[in-house]
């Protein structure tokens, strides 16, 4: 299968094949409109929003690309991830205690709630997934792949903490997965790294980026007077994953991203964009979960952060990169099993109605970082 790369993409065909394929699916998903953002800021960016007024987690989604089709494609992906998620057709093949089961993962390596009581013992509906590397079936609680904010603080809330971590759509499952899992080893390299003290963070020139995407990213950046500021993230799964810090004095307010992708490049760029997403949340106001106490950092006074003291390293090279999106995830679900011990795992989200591909990635013992803990150095 040939790959079509991008800033945020790693896929199978081109965006304007994907807009075509998802286009006639939007009120299915609910979303009532796709609105370019772009013109809000100054960096230039296409930046797009999903709206889905009756979603029951968040009803705005952001995206953004090089050109307008892959911007309008991220907003409406994640919308359909989250749609999906709150509207599962997965079978029940068990109603148990995991005690009962051959599980290959201990239950409360899962995404828990807080001072969450569940045991091995505690009765729970699974649905089956399947192993990245041997294809053994593999059970989850149901109520891990469900999402809903609306919802009362019932049972499932109390033992399971709802999270998209793992959530992922494409145009094949395969796609989906290879997205799915990427996340989740972005996200335990980000908890390593915001648990690393600043100044011992590894830090890199992202001017140094050759690859086509990451170069425009960093010259819109240039162009708009933002200052930024880039990190080598990478853990030893030895998966590129680096994370941005941007600010402006036309939004002087840190704003900060994260990318992971077999590319080291296109990582960067991810990050890169991540941030300037982060950004348009703000100057837009679109997102219902943006914080009000982000505009109370803004101080129009203020000068552009003072650089860290530290030599910049250089950009990992590129490595030699799989012929398919399959030998992606065989390679990094290899690495996942010989950090944790677990083979990650898959379940199908998809609706056979509307055939795009949504799947939901597991990985016990991986961890998710919190965003309270994200930080620099002040000067």
């Amino acid at each position: 299968m040939t790959l079509v790369r991008g800033i945020n993409t790693y896929r199978s065909t081109t965006a304007e094949q994907t807009w075509e394929r998802i286009r006639p699916l939007l009120p299915a998903i609910g979303v009532t409109r796709v609105a370019d953002l772009t013109g809000l800021d100054d960096i230039g960016l296409p930046s797009h929003a999903a709206y889905r007024p009756v979603s029951r987690t968040l009803t705005v989604s952001l995206g953004i690309g090089l050109t307008a089709t892959p911007s309008k494609i991220s907003a409406v992906m994640e919308g359909a991830e989250a749609w999906h998620a709150e509207n599962p057709c997965l079978p029940v093949v068990a109603r148990c205690a995991a005690a009962d089961l051959d599980l290959p993962y201990d239950v409360r390596d899962l995404q828990l709630a807080p001072n969450s009581p569940l045991t091995d013992r505690t009765v729970l509906d699974w649905v089956a997934g399947r192993g990245l590397l041997t294809g053994r079936t593999v059970l989850v609680p149901l109520d891990t792949a469900k999402l809903d904010f609306t919802a009362r603080r019932d049972w499932a809330r109390v033992l399971f903490r709802p999270t998209s971590n793992g959530l992922a759509a494409g145009n094949t499952l395969a796609e989906a997965t290879l997205h799915g899992l990427q996340e989740l080893i972005e996200r335990e390299c980000v908890t390593e790294h915001t648990e690393t003290p600043p100044e011992r963070r590894v830090y890199v020139d992202p001017t140094a980026a050759t690859v086509a995407s990451t170069v425009a990213i960093v010259a819109a950046l240039r162009a708009a007077g933002c200052w930024m500021e880039v990190c080598d993230a990478t853990n030893d799964l030895g998966v590129a994953c680096y994370g941005a810090i941007i600010w402006s004095p036309s939004l002087p307010v840190f704003f900060g991203g994260f990318g992971c992708h077999v590319e080291p490049e296109i990582a960067v760029g991810r990050a890169l964009a991540e941030a300037v997403q982060s950004r348009m949340a703000g100057v837009s106001g679109a997102r219902d979960d943006i914080n009000p106490k982000v505009y109370e950092q803004a101080d129009p006074l203020s000068r552009p952060p003072v650089p860290v003291a530290r030599p910049l390293r250089a950009l990992r090279p590129s490595p030699a990169l799989p012929e398919s999106i399959d030998e992606v995830i065989a390679d990094y679900a290899a690495r996942v099993l010989a950090r944790t011990g677990v083979e990650p795992f898959v379940i199908d989200l998809t609706h056979a109605d509307l055939g795009l591909p949504v799947c939901k990635v597991y990985a016990p013992r991986l961890r998710m970082f919190q965003d309270s803990k994200v930080t620099r150095p002040t000067s």
